[in-house]
């Protein structure tokens, strides 16, 4: 195997590293940023039970002051009918109006039983969820730090791997080092090792003459087919 195979031989392997630091490296940043998300959707899920129930205690607070106010209105029509000098018409106009907003206090009263039902069962679940919040919180900080060393672990290792590779580059004759990286932009198996006559990357047959240019090992050799560099390993 001559010296510059061997070389783009390293720089193959080192190109393949690479591309698993680089893969590795964007998994952990994405599920680092699902975890974000997840939190989020979380916190959120969370601060909208808070405002249901907000919205539940003030709809309470409204509803028994209505209750308070149609309950006044009832007490001024009875004292009206008590106490005023009123005629028989307009007695019975009040008394119906007395009738008609006691059936509706009683309904009122009811939806405000409803109401603090249903602000009790909201305080419980939002108990709940803020508890389940925290341990979520927990969990999901835990694997957070974890992944944020994973990643400046990857980051490392990347960083020493660009290292590595340079200096197999430098010094690479510029047309060969082009025509490396053109094709590894292609394929991942840039420089193949022919095998039984055949190029391993395109799967072709190998006309004798490449096969045997070579195996001379006096220049680089390429697939006339696909133009990946061979060599006989």
């Amino acid at each position: 195997m001559s010296e510059e195979i061997r070389q783009l031989l390293e720089l193959q392997a080192k190109d393949g590293e690479r591309y698993d630091l680089l893969s590795r490296l964007q998994q952990l940043e994405e599920e680092q940023v699902r975890i974000e998300q997840r939190l989020a959707k979380e916190q959120s899920a969370v601060e909208e039970r808070c405002q249901q129930l907000k919205q539940l205690s003030h709809d309470s607070r409204g509803k028994n002051l209505e209750v308070d106010d149609v309950d006044m209105q009832i007490r001024n029509y009875q004292k009206r009918l008590n106490e005023g000098i009123i005629s028989f018409k307009e007695m019975e106009a009040l008394a119906a109006k007395i009738s008609h907003q006691r059936k509706r206090i009683d309904e009122m009263e009811d939806e405000a039983i409803e109401l603090m039902d249903k602000i009790e069962i909201a305080e419980a679940e939002l108990v709940e969820a803020e508890k389940g919040l925290d341990e979520q919180k927990r969990d999901l900080a835990s694997r957070s730090a974890r992944i944020s060393s994973q990643i400046l672990e990857a980051k490392e290792k990347l960083e020493s791997c660009e290292g590595e590779r340079a200096a197999i580059a430098d010094g690479f004759p510029a047309h060969l080092l082009s025509h490396y990286e053109g094709l590894h932009s292609l394929f991942d198996d840039a420089v193949v090792a022919i095998f039984g006559g055949l190029c391993p990357g395109c799967k072709l047959k190998l006309s004798s003459t490449t096969v045997e240019r070579a195996r001379t090992e006096t220049e680089i050799v390429t697939c006339q087919n696909c133009s990946r560099i061979l060599y006989i390993s």
